[in-house]
Order: C-alpha cells, then sequence, then structure tokens
C-alpha cells in the first residue's frame, strides 16, 4: 500500500516543471525553519541581557589606535627684537619653556646666535610640549641663521640663499617734478632717492630743475627663489639738466668699495653738498646790500636761507669737526664747521642740535647735526647757510666745490674698459626706446 502510494506522488511530481519544484522545497525548508526556532527558549536571564550589552567604546578606540599616527601639533611664531631684547628673554616671552631654551643656547656654535640686532626678526616652530623644533634669525633678504632640533640638541649654521640680478632701464621726461614724473615711469622711490643722491653734488634738485630736463638709467632688480627682494644699485645713470649732460657710472674698486666716476674717471662725489636742506626753497639768496627783515636796515647778507617746514633735518654738506654749537646773538641756535685749513660752513637759526652734536664732535657729510627752527633773530623757521673760503664769504650756491679723490691708477685701465661697455649699453636703450615711441 505504502509502495503504491509512493508510486503515485513521484507520478505526481514528475508532471511538475523542475523549477517549480525547487522553489516548493525551499519554501518548505523556510517553514520549517521559523517553526523550530519560535519554539526555542533562551536558557538563562543572563543569556536575554547579552543581547542589550553596548560595546564598550572605550575598547574599540584602543583598538582603533594600536595602528594610528596622531602628528605633533606645531605652532609657527614670529617676533620682532626689541631694544634690550635677548634670545632668552625672545623665547620666553614666545612660550617656550626654560630647560628647553637654555638647550638651545648650549648648543655647539651658539655664539652665531649672541649677536642678535633689534629691529630684525625671529622665526620660530614650537611643539605643544613648547620645545622649539627649528628657529630662523634674519639677518636680511638672503641671509640668516637657522637653528634646527636634532635628537635632543639642536644644530645652529650661518645661510645664504642664491640671489639674482635683472637689469632695468627707464627714461624720464621731466614736465612737472623729477619724483612725481619718476613714479609715472615706474620708477621706485628708492632708486629715485638714489639718483637724487648720485648727482646731488652737481645739481640742486630743489632749484636747478626745469621743464623738459630728462634722465636715463640702468638699474638692478634682486630676486631670491624667483620672488623680487628690493631695487638695487643704480648702474648708470645719464642727466640733461638745462643744457649739461652728467653722467655717473658705479664701479667697484679694488679694495671693495664702490663708488661712482664720469666716463673719463673723475669722482661724481664732491667735498661738500649743494644743499644742506632736502626739499627746501631759497627764501634770500647772498646779498651784501641786504635790508634786514627784523632790523629794517642796510647788512650784507653773507649767506643763503633755505625756508623749509619747522623740524626738518639739517645736514652737514662736508666731513668735518664741530668748531661751535651753542647760541650766537642773532643767529639763535648755531652750529659751525671746520672743514679744513681752507673751507668752513655755518648754520644758523635751527631750533635744536642733534643728539651729541658738541664742540670737538667730528662729522660726515650728510649727517643730521639739527633741525630748522627760527631761533634769533628770524621771522620764520628757515636755515641760514654760510659757505666760508679762507676765512671770507662766499656764495653757496655759486662756489666750485673741490673734488672728491679721482679713480685711483690700478683701477684706471679696467674702469675705462667698463665705462664703455655700460655706455654702449645705456646707449642702445635709449635707440630702442626711441625706436619704440616713433611707432
Amino acid at each position: 500500500m505504502l509502495r503504491k502510494t509512493l508510486k503515485q506522488i513521484r507520478l505526481i511530481l514528475s508532471t511538475y516543471p523542475r523549477r517549480h519544484l525547487y522553489l516548493l522545497a525551499t519554501g518548505f525548508a523556510l517553514m520549517l525553519c521559523i517553526v523550530t526556532f519560535s519554539s526555542m527558549e533562551l536558557d538563562s536571564d543572563s543569556s536575554k541581557e547579552s543581547l542589550y550589552n553596548q560595546i564598550s567604546i572605550v575598547d574599540l578606540d584602543s583598538e582603533v589606535n594600536k595602528d594610528v599616527f596622531i602628528p605633533e601639533l606645531i605652532e609657527f611664531k614670529k617676533a620682532e627684537i626689541k631694544r634690550n631684547d635677548s634670545l632668552f628673554s625672545i623665547l620666553r616671552r614666545l612660550g617656550v619653556i626654560e630647560k628647553n631654551i637654555i638647550t638651545l643656547v648650549n648648543s655647539d656654535t651658539n655664539n652665531l646666535l649672541a649677536q642678535i640686532k633689534v629691529g630684525k626678526i625671529l622665526e620660530v616652530e614650537i611643539n605643544d610640549s613648547n620645545k622649539v623644533l627649528s628657529l630662523n634669525y634674519i639677518k636680511d633678504f638672503k641671509s640668516g641663521v637657522r637653528a634646527q632640533k636634532t635628537n635632543e640638541t639642536y644644530k645652529i649654521e650661518e645661510y645664504e640663499l642664491l640671489t639674482e640680478k635683472s637689469l632695468v632701464f627707464k627714461k624720464v621726461e621731466i614736465n612737472n617734478s623729477l619724483y612725481a614724473d619718476g613714479l609715472r615711469e615706474g620708477l621706485p622711490d628708492s632708486v629715485i632717492m638714489d639718483l637724487v643722491y648720485i648727482f646731488g653734488w652737481d645739481i640742486d634738485f630743489i632749484h636747478d630743475i626745469r621743464p623738459g630736463d630728462s634722465y636715463s638709467l640702468i638699474y638692478e632688480e634682486v630676486f631670491v627663489n624667483g620672488e623680487k627682494k628690493l631695487d638695487g644699485d643704480i648702474l648708470i645713470a645719464e642727466f640733461l639738466n638745462q643744457n649739461s649732460t652728467h653722467i655717473a657710472i658705479r664701479y667697484k674698486l679694488s679694495n671693495g668699495t664702490s663708488e661712482y666716476f664720469s666716463p673719463e674717471g673723475r669722482n661724481v662725489k664732491k667735498a661738500f653738498l649743494r644743499s644742506p636742506v632736502k626739499f627746501s626753497y631759497i627764501s634770500s639768496k647772498y646779498n651784501l646790500k641786504r635790508k634786514h627783515p627784523i632790523l629794517h636796515t642796510i647788512r650784507s647778507h653773507n649767506g643763503v636761507d633755505y625756508a623749509a617746514k619747522r623740524g626738518s633735518p639739517v645736514r652737514a654738506t662736508g666731513d668735518g669737526t664741530i668748531f661751535f654749537a651753542g647760541v650766537k646773538n642773532g643767529c639763535g641756535n648755531e652750529i659751525e664747521i671746520k672743514h679744513s685749513e681752507d673751507y668752513s660752513t655755518r648754520y644758523c637759526h635751527l631750533q635744536k642740535f642733534s643728539t651729541r652734536i658738541k664742540k670737538g664732535k667730528k662729522v660726515e657729510q650728510g649727517q643730521t647735526i639739527g633741525y630748522v627752527g627760527s631761533s634769533g633773530l628770524a621771522t620764520g623757521p628757515h636755515l641760514h647757510y654760510e659757505f666760508h673760503v679762507n676765512g671770507k664769504h662766499t656764495d653757496p650756491l655759486r662756489v666750485k666745490f673741490p673734488n672728491a679723490e679721482p679713480i685711483n691708477t690700478g683701477d684706471r685701465k679696467e674702469y675705462i674698459e667698463h665705462a664703455n661697455n655700460m655706455l654702449s649699453s645705456l646707449k642702445n636703450y635709449q635707440i630702442l626706446t626711441n625706436s619704440l615711441a616713433s611707432k
């Protein structure tokens, strides 16, 4: 009977498609599992609680952090060196621990950091333990001293960055002023001031400049790692002033110093500056029959009056020794400088003297000796300036100043060759500029 029944079932199943049979078997197995698990009971309360236990975040975190690198926190700080600062005081101010500073200053070649100067910059990298990782003392745009932490000490060494120089040509025609027209043509302020200094012995830039004057020059731009850092020296300059041509060429002498000379080798520097006050105007010239503005009597005016803003710096027009510094009659605060046996200069109506100016003190050309004022018999702030030759008054605007030393014999041959090359370069630039302007 059983055999007959099984045979009948097999016959019925053989008539179904095979895919349907697989689905039927899967469904039957699934129902069997549900019935089985629904009838199961947990063994104990502890087994139930284990299903709800939270996974410990701390345990997970400790597991994860075993192979993870957490970088050290580094802070970059910068400080400008001030008066009475020391390396120790600066680093303490930046938060570096004292023990670490002592380690740094006791490192080999620490003497390289012993002479830090006011106004310079100190850059420091500090870790989260307040210890110095690196230190950079910047002397100038291309050099300094670097300290780098190595284990428990520091390696301290000087460095100098590689610099590159590029030549720049400019030509300026003066319509308004030397300064304003120079800026309009893209000349940097510092280069214009250098130009004024170079030709300042021959040209009075306050009173001698006229519309139509012009100047051309070649100067350097200095780059570090492709970035412009500063405007360098003027290599050659030509100034056309009222039909007079002035040329100055920079040359490095065999003694290592650099000066400016004419194409023939004459030093463009003179023993005296043309004017003792920058950016002033002449309010009264040398006149032996001038009527005094306060006394209203005819009294010789034995010098030149330069009107300028009160407090404007007054500079020594030449090297010399202070012969007198004090109050004298109508001149008020006065300074007299003896330059040699033949030459002396006098500066009157000063507001005050510069620091440490006193009788017997040596001064250099261009050094500030006092400030414009109106002390003594003066109607307003100005400088009365006198120039004496062999004890006699002379007109400061007309006197011919003695030249400084020309180029020496040992440098002359090489200088003439250098001067010819620079003149050729300047002329080529001028021709090219004129050609482009005419198109």
